[in-house]
């Protein structure tokens, strides 16, 4: 009966530490989990606000783009100039392309349908994801605008009967507009209609 007994005690106690391994191992999984959702929250307030200053750079670069040679197109000058502008051009599609592949983090960590426990936290990721979609989408009418100007710069041309001045070849890129936060709208985009 004795030996029954100290058997019956060893299966209980050996059940009892399996059971407890299982709770100490699931504490410490929740315990893991916590701590790396709020590695990801820090990660993501801190970049967030590097790449808050990067994009007001790249806006600021944009804007200058604007006021050279985007809103407005001089035929006379335009091919002179077309070198410059095409390196102008390119060194903003450089910048935003590089400015993507550094928030490669803000990306992973602000994919939809991920939330955490902060409220500011999921602000910046909504704030991200939009401006993500604003900048590439600017980007890439910027650039079907400068591909309008020079479509209108050769078709002067040909009012002009010039045959002495090369038509000048359109700007190409691998970039196209984006909906990043799948809200149905290409915020950025100028006509801002729903089809690419």
């Amino acid at each position: 009966m004795s030996n029954k007994k100290t058997i019956l005690i060893l299966v209980l106690l050996g059940i009892l530490s399996i059971i407890v391994g299982f709770i100490l191992m699931f504490i410490s999984n929740i315990k893991k989990d916590q701590q790396e959702m709020n590695n990801r929250m820090s990660k993501i307030n801190s970049k967030y606000e590097e790449f808050k200053k990067e994009i007001e750079k790249i806006n600021i670069e944009r804007d200058s783009l604007h006021k050279d040679f985007l809103d407005t197109i001089y035929y006379d000058s335009f091919a002179t100039n077309e070198l410059k502008y095409r390196k102008s051009l390119n060194n903003y599609e450089k910048e935003v392309t590089e400015l993507s592949k550094n928030n490669s983090d803000l990306k992973e960590y602000c994919k939809l349908g991920i939330y955490y426990s902060s409220s500011q936290t999921n602000s910046k990721c909504n704030a991200f994801q939009l401006a993500y979609e604003q900048l590439i989408n600017t980007l890439v009418d910027d650039i079907n605008q400068y591909n309008d100007n020079i479509n209108k710069y050769n078709n002067w041309l040909k009012e002009q009967n010039n045959t002495t001045a090369p038509a000048i070849e359109i700007y190409k890129t691998k970039k196209t507009f984006i909906d990043y936060n799948k809200d149905g709208q290409y915020s950025g985009k100028e006509d801002n209609d729903n089809g690419k």
